[in-house]
This record gives structure tokens, C-alpha cells and sequence, in this order.
């Protein structure tokens, strides 16, 4: 089963799903890119598709399919968030919500081995060999800076 089938699968995304990065909002396309975009094989934009029914939950922003040569898909899960140790914990917050939700609730989704990148919104005031960086990187989530190329 593809990417597409188990968002369309899945409770809430019955509709979310949409081809190449379409489902990322303008404000965050030049944040992400890709050298082969044949290689993304859809998007989806989670807070847009949850909010409804999820309203105080602390949403991620986005997933994004990917299937590069000779290899196996995978989910690549990406927050766009301010990035300053003041919100290191938020954001850990919603990767722990968002890890939970895959397991719980999105279980087609969950087969997909997972990517995790969290993109600055702005500018980055998380120096590169803090502690804080050592805590995200401890979760499995990935610090892309302000930007990030899907491989």
C-alpha cells in the first residue's frame, strides 16, 4: 500500500491527501525542497485535516511521502516552528502527540518508516552544540534549520 491509499485510509485524512507538496501552505514552500521531485509521492497537511476533530490537540504541521530509487517509501513528518529553546518543549510535545497519534490512530500510516525534521519558521536561536539540540536529536527528530531537502 502507497502513501496516498493510507492517508485516504486513515480517519480525519479521508480527503488531506494531495500529489507532489501541494498540501504545504505557501508560507512554508521555500522552506522545503527536493532534487528529484518525481521522487514525492504526496502530501498532507495534518493541522488543517485534524483540527476539526482533534481541536485541542496539539497537531503536527505536515507528512510527506517519499520514494527515492531502488528504495522503500517513507513518511517524512515535518514542523515548521519557531526554533528557540523556548519552544524546544513544544515542539517535543507535538512529536510525542504525533508518534502516538501514527500508532494509535493512523496505523497505515505508521508502516511507513519514519523521518521526523523540525523546520525554523524564522530565525534560529538554538546554538548547534547545546543542550537543547542534544534533547531533540535525543527524541529522533531531525533540526533542518530554515530549511530542508527531502532525499
Amino acid at each position: 500500500m502507497g502513501f496516498k491509499r493510507a492517508v485516504e485510509n486513515t480517519r480525519g485524512l479521508e480527503q488531506a491527501y494531495r500529489p507532489g507538496l501541494q498540501a504545504i501552505l505557501s508560507r512554508d514552500h521555500s522552506r522545503i525542497s527536493c532534487r528529484n521531485p518525481r521522487t514525492i509521492t504526496g502530501s498532507v497537511n495534518l493541522d488543517s485535516a485534524l483540527t476539526q476533530i482533534l481541536p485541542n490537540e496539539p497537531i503536527w504541521d505536515y507528512g510527506v511521502g517519499l520514494k527515492p530509487q531502488s528504495q522503500e517509501e517513507k513518511a517524512v513528518w515535518i514542523e515548521v516552528h519557531p526554533a528557540s529553546s523556548h519552544h524546544v518543549d513544544e515542539v517535543l510535545t507535538k512529536l510525542r502527540w504525533l508518534k502516538t497519534w501514527l500508532r494509535t490512530r493512523a496505523p497505515q500510516i505508521n508502516a511507513f518508516p519514519p523521518e521526523f525534521v523540525w523546520i525554523a519558521s524564522g530565525s534560529v536561536a538554538l546554538p548547534a552544540t547545546g543542550p537543547y539540540r542534544r534533547k531533540v536529536a535525543s527524541e529522533g527528530l531531525h533540526f533542518a534549520g530554515n530549511h530542508h531537502a527531502l532525499a
